[in-house]
């Protein structure tokens, strides 16, 4: 399985890309199938004063592909609601 963690606008601390390799183990549980996971962390200057932290994946396994995307105040809040999606 490739693994491949990125930032866009956000410097991608070790502490952050373990957070996700936790996370992402729970998807290893549940699909054996999978080939490639791509995450892309993100934060997103909006028109209002605060700032959007934007997590998405995408998977890809024998047979589908899934594209997941969360937002929230707080990275690793975006993190937890992408893997409970």
């Amino acid at each position: 399985m490739n693994l491949k963690i990125s930032g866009h606008h956000l410097e991608l601390t070790p502490a952050l890309r373990e957070y996700v390799e936790t996370k992402l183990e729970r998807i290893t549980r549940h699909f054996d199938n999978v080939i490639d996971m791509t995450v892309m962390l993100a934060v997103d200057a909006s028109s209002e004063k605060e700032k959007r932290q934007r997590a998405e994946i995408n998977l890809h396994m024998r047979g589908k592909d899934v594209h997941v995307e969360s937002e929230a105040q707080d990275m690793y809040a975006a993190i937890d609601l992408l893997m409970d999606k």
